[in-house]
């Protein structure tokens, strides 16, 4: 009998260039430290936004 293969990890795509990330991967969910920062940097040039304002029922714990 064959010893088992050890499973696969899941993989999610990095937000910045859509490349496969694993979970142990040190910057994840970014592939790399540079699309961490690119990431960084869309939100200091504000390229994202909140979509909304924030309300108190947003900060209340359930």
């Amino acid at each position: 009998m064959s010893p088992t293969p050890p499973p696969q990890a899941s993989t999610s795509p990095c937000p910045t260039c859509k490349s496969p990330v694993t979970a142990d991967t040190a910057s994840f969910p970014f592939c790399s430290s540079r699309c961490k920062k690119v990431d960084l940097g869309r939100w200091f040039n504000e390229s994202y936004k909140v979509s909304r304002p924030i309300e108190q029922a947003d900060l209340d714990e359930e």
